[in-house]
């Protein structure tokens, strides 16, 4: 592609990205398929219930965040902090033993080998964009006992448009846990923050993924691209909040025998607030599991969006796939759209898969207030029960306990 023709894709898309094009293979292929497909809309089926487009429409200019110090809004114990703001790292890298924490600026250290900016278009003008990734590598046998938190503040005014980028590998037989949290109150409901991670698992490696999302009025897109090895173990908890509009699109590939993946993701919208999550399961060997349960709770006139896929490959026989996606709808004019999907061509499986919308049970909500709750404790008590199928996955206490309290105060929220 050349010079001119990359220029023209990209400021077509978003101004301001003058002298942040660079010009390696990896960019190249990012912005060929940009040039081919532009951004998405409601006419693709993917997008049909989220308008991203009309962000992009509507002018988008791409800013760079400074080095700031910053601390973390969480009180957990046993964790270390990596602060981010927008799109730069705001402290010092911490030493860990058994870990190596870096910024790689020249997308080497298999940085885009996933093939998403080939696969999905923001993921690709990510790739195009992004200046500095932070890299985590636990090394080969290494068991971090501590949390790795990803403090990532949010801070984008109008139409204000950044691109962070985060790549771990967990080697063969090592143990990990990371919390990623995006978080802001200041945020735009014009501006984006466009995200992508990149997760490799090694062989007999286990590691945890843990996202909380509530940036206030703000957008936020974000792409996890994970890869497992065989005998290992991987496990995400998704944690949506609050946001004008969040999307994540999480793709897995299971590329050894023996691998178990746990998606868990719990979502609470109020107002007019959309959440969309897309997931997809690639089985590629025999003997391996994936099981995924996602479940939501609307109020007022937002909307909500799952679409999980799990795909078995003719190779995998002996796969185990599970897949549920519940939601409790607390007003007439919330909006669900749910669409598990199952696609095989292996025939020695066990897969399932359902999605169910509703309202809360009329009876039990009689029985708490008929010992002694009112109509609000009772609601609570069970929507509070509904979360907790989700966040008992959770492995940090503290940090389950932290969820638990947001999500009452949200429900206290609700009511006012």
């Amino acid at each position: 592609m050349s010079e001119i023709a990359t220029k023209s894709i990209l400021t077509e898309l978003v101004s301001g990205v003058e002298g942040q094009v660079a010009s390696c293979k990896l960019s190249q292929e990012s912005e060929a398929f940009l040039a081919e497909t532009g951004i998405p809309s409601k006419r693709h089926e993917n997008w049909k219930y989220t308008n991203i487009k009309r962000l992009f429409d509507n002018g988008l200019t791409v800013v760079k965040s400074a080095f700031s110090e910053q601390t973390s809004v969480l009180k957990l114990t046993n964790t270390i902090s990596i602060g981010l703001t927008n799109d730069a790292v705001t402290n010092q890298l911490p030493s860990i033993d058994g870990v190596e924490v870096f910024m790689a600026d020249d997308k080497t250290e298999l940085l885009g080998s996933t093939g998403i900016h080939q696969k999905e278009e923001l993921a690709a003008l990510n790739t195009a964009l992004f200046q500095n990734a932070l890299v985590i590598r636990v090394k080969k046998g290494t068991n971090l006992s501590s949390t790795i938190l990803l403090d990532q503040k949010v801070e984008l005014k109008d139409n204000a448009f950044a691109n962070s980028r985060v790549l771990i590998i967990v080697e063969d037989g090592a143990t990990a846990t990371f919390l990623h949290h995006f978080h802001g109150t200041e945020n735009s409901d014009s501006s984006l923050l466009n995200h992508v991670t990149e997760v490799f698992v090694g062989q007999n490696a286990r590691l945890e993924l843990n996202y909380i999302q509530e940036i206030g009025e703000g957008n936020l897109m974000t792409t996890t691209e994970v890869e497992c090895q065989r005998d290992s173990n991987f496990t995400t908890n998704c944690i949506q909040l609050n946001g004008k509009l969040l999307r994540n699109n999480l793709n897995i590939r299971l590329k050894g025998e023996n691998i178990e993946t746990h998606l868990n993701g719990f979502y609470m919208l109020n107002s007019t607030e959309l959440f969309d999550n897309h997931t997809h399961v690639d089985h590629f060997e025999p003997n391996c599991t994936s099981n995924e349960t996602y479940r939501g709770i609307l109020a007022g006139r937002s909307t909500g969006v799952f679409n999980g896929k799990v795909f078995v490959h003719p190779d995998a026989q002996k796969t185990n796939g599970y897949q549920s996606n519940n939601n409790i709808l607390l007003s007439d004019e919330a909006t669900m759209n749910s669409k598990p999907e199952l696609e095989i061509y292996a025939d020695d499986v066990k897969c399932s898969h359902g999605s169910t919308t509703g309202q809360l049970d009329e009876e039990a909500v009689f029985y708490l207030r008929a010992r002694g709750l009112d109509e609000f404790g009772a609601t609570a008590l069970l929507l509070t029960a509904f979360a907790g199928d989700v966040l008992k996955a959770v492995s940090n206490e503290t940090l389950r306990a932290t969820l638990e309290q947001k999500i009452q105060d949200k429900l206290n929220s609700m009511r006012a």
